[in-house]
């Protein structure tokens, strides 16, 4: 899990997601917005509609924060993920997680 000072509170959230820039991958769709605090902010937004067991959705979102864990960006990151992400191993969704966000960044 996240500490609380790497997650993004609502009002922050209504902002990158009004402010921010909208990237789609195969597995995910990112809004990226950058901040000015050092480090980066992250949600993870995963509904019902995902999966209808909280157990599940939860379990994706613990590990999508792990996987995030040791970014370095100074971005405000919003994450909504497709059915297909729950489909994927810690060890490919941190690979593509990854990947995309080096691919968002540098553009």
């Amino acid at each position: 899990m996240l500490p609380k000072f790497r997650r993004l509170s609502h009002h922050d959230f209504i902002i990158a997601k009004s402010h921010g820039k909208s990237y789609q991958s195969s597995h995910f769709s990112l809004v990226v917005h950058p901040n000015r605090l050092g480090h980066s902010r992250i949600s993870v937004v995963t509904s019902a509609k995902l999966n209808k067991k909280a157990v599940i959705r939860n379990k994706f979102r613990r590990a999508t924060y792990d996987s995030l864990h040791d970014l370095s960006a100074s971005y405000d990151i919003l994450i909504f993920p497709l059915k297909s992400a729950l489909l994927l191993t810690k060890d490919q969704l941190k690979t593509e997680l990854c990947q995309t966000l080096k691919q968002v960044t540098n553009t």
